[in-house]
């Protein structure tokens, strides 16, 4: 065992890299999780005295002015006023709120799935339907045609427009759709629409460029049904042009046409079908249009791919074949302007508009600057592209998944659904003029009816 002694040994210096005036707080960086604080420089901050029985602190202000644009932000605090102002009149309900005004709404608009319409279509197909005069039952007669997918040019030379019939049910008040006329097209239909001043009458273009006018003719009902229904070609035209993407009918002898390229044409069908006058939009309008909704004789609305919503019109009679048209921008949205319907509020028409993302704007017609007044009313997820309404405008309609219908209540935010058994996304609606019955699709081969008890 070594016998331990006394040994002095040399001592070793590291002498220190920073003043041994200044000492810093060690940090644990293994169990730490609290964030470092922040630093401050000791030389030139400042810190004010503060009252422990106020907690107030001095907020030192700079001497030096702050410029800024008067007019950007009274006419901001103008865009918000009216947004602010309908909040604290109408603050957002509360979840338990929203669960009874969809109770609610559900039992004061009931809707109902009624019938599902097998078209044999093409697969990925989409789908076109209008609503005719009603034949029976406060049910219209219901025309209809598929879409087929295109990359170009349309080479399905085989489709066709299909007219449904509602017949009265034997021993029933109910009534179903029966088709009773089919007419070939030599291509798909790119728009239809029915003439609301005249509902037997009704318009389609199709993708090849070809821009027809059909009447329908009812027929005499017996025991044996409605055999004897006509859909009869009034007039039809070929246009360079192409497709046009939306129709609308200004009078009963008008037909409105809105082209891709930004062309709008107006044709007069009292004698013949001539043209009455043709715009094209200005350079300002950089996007194609894709929807169209006409006013009155020289006033209508058009969507744009880009989102743009346009209020055209002219204040006089022009001779010349070439109109002179005023534009108004009005508000525009994010994404591609689906659906433009007219409809009412109050009383006071309005315009309504909704995009790709759900977001639907009430355009007032009545002002202006319509910045002044504007409804907005972004419709909840799942993800809605095309919408309908009532005649009011306080009910707007989107079709959902797998045949499902849902429907919101604007003046109260409720929401209602109506749950659906077929398969696929909807991309379609169209509501009746009575606001009774709606159609929506595609849903692989299928549309779907829905009843509306009002």
């Amino acid at each position: 065992m070594d016998v331990l002694s006394h040994y002095s040994s040399p001592v070793i210096e590291f002498p220190a890299t920073q003043p041994l005036e200044k000492q810093y707080a060690l940090v644990d960086n293994c169990t730490g999780t609290d964030p470092p604080p922040p630093s401050k420089d000791a030389g030139t901050a400042t810190q004010e005295k503060q009252s422990m029985a106020t907690q107030t602190e001095q907020v030192w202000s700079s001497d030096k002015e702050v410029d800024y644009d008067e007019r950007a932000l009274a006419k901001f605090l103008r865009n918000i006023y009216p947004a602010v102002e309908r909040e604290l009149l109408n603050p957002t309900p509360l979840v338990e709120e929203q669960e009874m005004n969809q109770s609610r709404l559900e039992e004061e608009l009931q809707v109902f799935t009624y019938q599902k319409l097998e078209m044999g279509a093409i697969e990925n197909s989409i789908g076109l339907a209008i609503w005719l005069s009603v034949h029976t039952n406060n049910a219209p007669v219901l025309v209809v045609s598929t879409v087929a997918p295109h990359d170009d040019w349309c080479e399905h030379v085989d489709q066709q427009l299909k007219l449904f019939i509602p017949q009265r049910m034997y021993h029933s008040n109910l009534v179903v759709f029966t088709e009773l006329k089919a007419i070939p097209l030599k291509s798909c239909l790119r728009s239809l629409c029915t003439n609301p001043f005249n509902k037997n009458m009704f318009a389609g273009s199709t993708m090849d460029g070809e821009l027809f006018v059909w009447l329908y003719e009812p027929g005499r009902s017996g025991a044996g049904g409605d055999t004897s229904v006509d859909i009869k070609q009034l007039y039809s035209f070929s246009s360079t042009q192409g497709a046009a993407v939306a129709l609308d009918w200004p009078k009963e002898q008008l037909l409105l046409a809105c082209y891709g390229n930004g062309t709008v044409r107006q044709w007069d069908l009292s004698r013949h079908m001539s043209l009455e006058w043709e715009y094209s939009l200005p350079a300002s309008v950089t996007s194609e249009p894709t929807a169209l909704v006409a006013l009155s004789l020289d006033d209508f609305v058009l969507g744009t791919n880009d989102g743009g919503v346009y209020r055209c019109w002219s204040t006089g009679r022009q001779a010349t074949a070439t109109k002179k048209i005023q534009v108004q921008p009005l508000r525009r949205h994010r994404f591609m302007v689906s659906t433009l319907l007219r409809t009412e509020m109050e009383g006071n028409p309005y315009v309504l508009s909704c995009d790709l993302s759900g977001q639907a704007f009430y355009h007032d017609m009545r002002l202006a600057e319509e910045d002044m007044a504007q409804v907005v009313v972004q419709i909840p997820l799942p993800f809605k592209n095309v919408i309908a309404c009532s005649r009011n405008g306080n009910i707007i309609y989107c079709p959902a998944n797998d045949g499902a219908l849902e429907y919101y209540r604007v003046s109260d935010g409720a929401h209602g659904h109506v749950k659906g058994a077929l398969r696929g996304r909807g991309s379609f609606i169209r509501s009746s003029d009575n606001g009774r019955w709606i159609i929506t699709g595609f849903y692989g081969n299928d549309f779907q009816i829905f009843y509306v008890e009002l």
